[in-house]
């Protein structure tokens, strides 16, 4: 007997050229594929296979004559399904096809040899052949693919694992906001189990995000917490809200947009930044609270040296004058009663200075703001010193000769002047004179006042303006520490600045910087 695709009978039935040619480029055809293909008549004996079913019967070892054509393949199938399941399972796909159950039959077996694991994929169809039924089973080699799937599940089970084993929450969600995944470190923050949210739109998790039926798309709400993140509020399953960290990245996959998302809670460590919060007040509260006692210290130590001074040297004089006053010369005299209105001033200076710096409510509302012409304001302060001083001590000025305008209180910022002013003739050698330098620049008035004295030392540079406290190098000179204080004061009411240039030894420049009118 001759097998052909056409037919099964003795090959004295004759068939035309045509025919032949036909079957000719079908099995052409058939050897050209890489997947091993049998064709079995209509009773399942073989009838032809293709060279790729050749090849691999003789890379096995099969020692079936002609490959197998002319076995009854549902036999074989039959004998070997004692011991492989497989082989019924294929028996009874072939006969439900050869019946007419069912149009095609396909499945997934193992094949493996003593080398390597293997599968394959069969597949059986019916066709027709010039008024004879045919059946094709194809049997192509998976393994790489299932190799490959075996490796991507493993690469899954190792992501998951991974994932659930992060402390963080990872999350993904379409464009429309539909949970796709979320880890298990995701599902314990919000109080889900996983199943639960996976589905769920990603609003439900985060009740600052809008509705959909609002206006602004999901993208647009997502731009802010795209790279570095942001903080916002999360809800949990039970409706409390908590502080959380989110950050989202985005890929486009099929041309849809996918969002990948990183969760923090932050209650924890909210609750630490307060508490370290906390502690920095308390610590502010303590430091200000040594401070008022150290400036308490000060202030009963200068007042104890300051008002004793003046006291005793007014009680001398006025022990002169009751004990001594018919023998004193009437310049002597004079010299006891200026004694008394020099330190009865130094006293009443003193305790101006102390109310003046006591009135920690005073905000500048207060302010008897107008605008004056600082040039001639600087030189009246300038000129009732000098008359003050007489050739005591010289004062040089340097104007703009130029009206500059500003708003000022005059009493209070004439007192501040006058501090820096005398304090620059009591810390310089008699003598030395006092500049005064009055500039322009940017719309904003600069007021210099500079000394050749004692200078500042670097390290009492940081506490000058504190109240009480004074340079460690002023020795015997009097002072109370509130001059500088006052003046600091009075300058920033008025929304300027005063800064200070030392070096010991050489002279120190302090420098005032108001808002000039007209720009």
């Amino acid at each position: 007997m001759i097998y052909s695709l056409l037919s099964a009978s003795d090959s004295s039935v004759p068939a035309s050229q045509v025919l032949n040619a036909a079957e000719d480029f079908v099995k052409a055809a058939l050897d050209a594929l890489t997947t091993h293909i049998a064709i079995l008549d209509e009773n399942g004996v073989i009838i032809h296979v293709n060279r790729a079913w050749q090849r691999f019967g003789d890379e096995n070892g099969f020692r079936t004559p002609d490959y197998g054509i002319g076995v009854n393949y549902l036999d074989v199938c039959d004998r070997s399904a004692t011991t492989a399941p497989d082989a019924a399972l294929m028996a009874a796909g072939i006969r439900n096809v050869r019946l007419r159950q069912t149009e095609t039959f396909h499945m997934e077996y193992p094949c493996h040899s003593s080398s390597e694991k293997r599968w394959f994929l069969v597949r059986v169809s019916r066709f027709s052949w010039y008024g004879s039924d045919r059946i094709i089973v194809s049997h192509q080699n998976i393994s790489d693919m299932k190799r490959t799937q075996a490796m991507l599940e493993d690469s899954n089970r190792w992501l998951e694992a991974v994932l659930d084993n992060l402390v963080d929450g990872i999350l993904t969600f379409d464009e429309n906001g539909t949970i796709t995944s979320l880890n298990r470190a995701g599902a314990y923050i919000f109080g889900y189990d996983q199943p639960e949210i996976v589905g769920q739109n990603i609003r439900k998790l985060i009740p600052s995000f809008p509705d959909e039926g609002r206006d602004m798309s999901l993208a647009k709400l997502l731009e802010p917490f795209s790279g570095l993140g942001d903080e916002l509020e999360g809800m949990r399953q039970d409706g409390a809200t908590f502080p959380m960290y989110f950050a989202v990245s985005q890929i486009i996959l099929n041309q849809q947009r996918r969002y990948t998302a990183i969760v923090q809670d932050l209650t924890e460590r909210k609750f630490l930044e307060s508490q370290v919060w906390d502690k920095e007040r308390l610590n502010r509260a303590l430091e200000h609270e040594r401070e008022m006692r150290d400036m308490k210290n000060r202030f009963i130590s200068m007042m104890s040296h300051d008002l004793k001074t003046p006291l005793a040297a007014i009680r001398l004089a006025n022990s002169m004058l009751r004990n001594y006053g018919d023998r004193l010369e009437p310049s002597e005299k004079m010299e006891s009663y200026e004694t008394i209105d020099q330190q009865v001033e130094y006293l009443t200076e003193l305790i101006n200075d102390v109310m003046q710096i006591s009135r920690a409510d005073f905000t500048g509302a207060e302010l008897n703001l107008e605008v004056v012409d600082l040039e001639t304001y600087c030189r009246d302060i300038i000129e009732e010193l000098q008359l003050a001083y007489r050739d005591k001590r010289k004062f040089r000025f340097k104007g703009t000769d130029r009206r500059i305008e500003s708003q000022i209180d005059r009493k209070l910022m004439r007192r501040a002047i006058t501090n820096l002013l005398t304090n620059a003739v009591k810390y310089s050698p008699n003598g030395a004179p006092v500049s005064v330098t009055l500039a322009y620049t940017d719309c904003q008035a600069i007021l210099s006042i500079s000394d050749k004295g004692i200078g500042i030392p670097e390290v009492d540079l940081p506490r000058l303006f504190e109240p009480f406290n004074r340079a460690s190098n002023v020795g015997t000179i009097q002072g109370t520490g509130l001059g500088l204080v006052i003046a600091k004061q009075a300058v920033e009411l008025h929304g300027g600045q005063i800064e200070v240039h030392s070096k010991v030894g050489t002279g120190t420049t302090f420098t005032i910087t108001l808002a000039a009118e007209g720009c």
